[in-house]
């Protein structure tokens, strides 16, 4: 692993794209944030669902998991990708789960919800396997910043689809939600004409294709991160998956724990954009290390304000929850130019897992405990992701002496 600095860029082939290609970057962010536009929409239908079902929250919760399964096929999809051009898969993403997320809330048991999942699980695992190689690949020097560019759109995405499908909801109720299936057919059209000269293979492998890969390289960065990002997994799904859920318990109505949701993910595309840029800049693991360190403090202060004092801490939880992850993302591609979207697809599928994993665990401290309870033990769990990044630190140290 690399670690970036001022002086410190990291070394591409020499047929890459050497500077940022606003119309490819920009084309594959506007895919991501019309998919997870769509994905959006399951957090705050969770509640509905449970209501619907009379599920507990452990098995509502349990849903999404459906959701996350297939990201088990992102290094797969991503090796393939870094040999064939499967941009068609980044293209197509919004039309397909768009349609399955729009009509997910008409599903007659839970067993067709689970198939729908799934299959829109795949479309979202070739997506984000292929998609932030992509952008990097078209980001010359400035692969921070491309990062920050594709986490903004998916938070941002993200955001909108939490207050869309709620809005929708309320006004139009659970059957004419499928009308929005529509948004994803015209951008899935839109990405197709900005890509149309776009190419997911690398340019090392299309001359090497039989080399083989570096585990032991390979196992000797991600282990620190698999550690950080153990550290992170039960905050990510209580200030995503369950959020909403937590916000009624607390006594808010449908529409303002959507709301509340999209404020954190309208906080964390700033973070992103402007944490992100400066890890182009400045050390990653100190950055990442100092937003540990606010956002545990952030959590802790959340728990203990009411009422209109809650919304400013809100926002900064979202601002440094969201910003770690273009950091993470680039920190684990730095110097894997040859397999970015293998590393990239590794990266998220072991971050996947690692937050299905804590979806029922979540949950299940819910039905024993409450939301609250679980949400102070989530921010407690964060310090531990320093060691994590202690260790990547002294491994970019040692490698610079």
């Amino acid at each position: 692993m690399i670690e970036q600095d001022s002086s410190s860029q990291p070394d591409l082939p020499p047929d890459y794209p050497k500077h940022f290609n606003t119309r490819n970057v920009g084309s594959i962010a506007a895919a991501h944030s019309l998919h997870d536009m769509y994905s959006g929409f399951l957090p705050p239908l969770l509640p509905i669902l449970i209501e619907k079902f009379s599920l507990s929250n452990l098995g509502g919760g349990s849903l999404t998991l459906f959701y996350t399964l297939p990201s088990l096929f992102q290094p797969l999809i991503g090796s393939l990708a870094d040999r064939h051009n499967l941009k068609i898969l980044v293209i197509l993403a919004p039309f397909i789960t768009g349609c399955m997320m729009s009509l997910l809330g008409l599903a007659a048991t839970p067993v067709v919800m689970m198939a729908m999942l799934v299959f829109a699980g795949l479309s979202s695992a070739s997506l984000h396997a292929i998609g932030p190689a992509l952008n990097s690949k078209y980001a010359g020097q400035k692969l921070g910043k491309s990062m920050s560019f594709w986490v903004n759109a998916g938070a941002l995405g993200y955001a909108l689809g939490s207050i869309l499908l709620v809005t929708v909801y309320d006004f139009l109720g659970l059957s004419k939600l499928p009308i929005l299936a529509i948004g994803g057919a015209i951008a899935s059209a839109m990405i197709c004409f900005g890509l149309q000269n776009a190419d997911t293979r690398t340019s090392v492998v299309k001359k090497q294709k039989s080399a083989p890969k570096n585990w032991g390289r390979i196992l000797k960065v991600m282990l620190p991160v698999i550690l950080i990002i153990a550290s992170r997994a039960l905050m990510t799904v209580m200030l995503s998956t369950y959020f909403p859920a937590f916000l009624r318990e607390r006594g808010a109505s449908t529409w303002v724990s959507g709301a509340g949701m999209t404020l954190i993910l309208v906080a964390g595309a700033f973070g992103s954009y402007i944490v992100g840029s400066m890890s182009d800049k400045f050390s990653r693991v100190k950055i990442l290390a100092f937003v540990t360190i606010a956002l545990f403090s952030l959590m802790l202060v959340f728990l203990r304000i009411e009422n209109w004092l809650q919304i400013p801490v809100l926002l900064l939880i979202g601002f440094f929850e969201i910003a770690a992850l273009p950091v993470l993302m680039a920190l684990v591609q730095d110097g894997f130019t040859e397999d970015r979207a293998f590393i990239n697809g590794l990266f998220l599928s072991i971050n996947f897992v690692g937050t299905s994993l804590a979806i029922p665990l979540v949950g299940r401290l819910a039905d024993l405990y409450d939301f609250q309870t679980t949400f102070q033990l989530a921010s407690w769990l964060l310090p531990l992701g320093l060691v994590g990044m202690g260790w990547v630190y002294r491994m970019n140290k040692t490698s610079r002496l």
